[in-house]
């Protein structure tokens, strides 16, 4: 029987740094290494609490997951 295993586990914000020639600029931070079991109250608090110490607005936040298939 197959599984999935967690590899990793990683968020992404993406800020929105305002306007050039009428197009919206944005970039990317990137958080690695979260513990695998993160939980979405936890995932909310780092994610309210890094909002606040950045620059620009935080537009985005997305989780990603990667896991691995073993047969």
């Amino acid at each position: 029987m197959a599984n999935i295993n967690p590899v990793s586990t990683s968020m992404r914000f993406t800020l929105n740094l305002g306007e050039l020639d009428g197009k919206a600029v944005e970039k990317s931070v990137n958080i690695s290494k979260l513990d695998n079991n993160i939980t979405v109250e936890n995932l909310a608090a780092v994610s309210a609490t890094l909002t606040e110490l950045l620059e620009h607005p935080v537009t985005a936040v997305k989780k990603y997951a990667t896991s691995l298939l073993v047969e």
